[in-house]
């Protein structure tokens, strides 16, 4: 008989595997890669190992028992309800592509985009201030932290071409 009020859905539980998914697999790799050596070499290694795949082991029996009445499900959470797990995914995958299109892009142009399409996501639909905060923000750092410091951030066509009219050295 489950636990759970009527119409409320199971805590998820899902993310709560994740650690032990990675234990099992490094436990698994370490066996695999320590075959040919002494026992010695390994004794310790295969303790604390086999120590880690039978508290996995009661983990997983502890949620299949949990499942089996209804308190849990396998469902992820970042954290938050469907919604904000969403929301952080896309954030997630907004500070992915910004990984990948700063050095083509460079600091300044890659960060206007970025802090643009975080605001859109979040729900800024005000667009003074989303062009204002998208325009200001990378300019401030292009003007303080890579003229004014020299810091060494990804250069682009932004800075190459501010470097060129204005006549900046060393922001080769």
């Amino acid at each position: 008989m489950p636990r759970q009020r009527h119409g409320s859905e199971p805590k998820p539980a899902g993310q709560e595997l994740v650690i032990p998914a990675l234990a099992v697999g490094f436990t698994a790799y370490y066996f695999w890669t320590v075959q040919e050596l002494a026992w010695e070499a390994k004794a310790n290694g295969v303790v604390i190992g086999a120590i880690l795949l039978v508290l996995v082991a009661l983990l997983l029996l502890r949620m299949g028992l949990q499942l089996a009445r209804g308190d849990v499900s396998l469902r992820a959470t970042l954290g938050g309800d469907r919604a904000t797990d969403r929301l952080r995914l896309g954030l997630l995958g907004l500070c992915a592509a910004f990984i990948v299109v700063l050095p083509l892009l460079g600091t300044v142009i890659s960060l206007a985009l970025v802090l643009f399409a975080a605001m859109w996501l979040l729900g800024a639909r005000h667009w003074p201030s989303l062009i204002g905060v998208s325009l200001v923000t990378p300019l401030l750092v292009w003007a303080t932290l890579i003229v004014g410091i020299g810091t060494r951030f990804p250069l682009g066509p932004f800075e190459h071409a501010m470097a060129a009219l204005l006549g900046l050295p060393g922001l080769d």
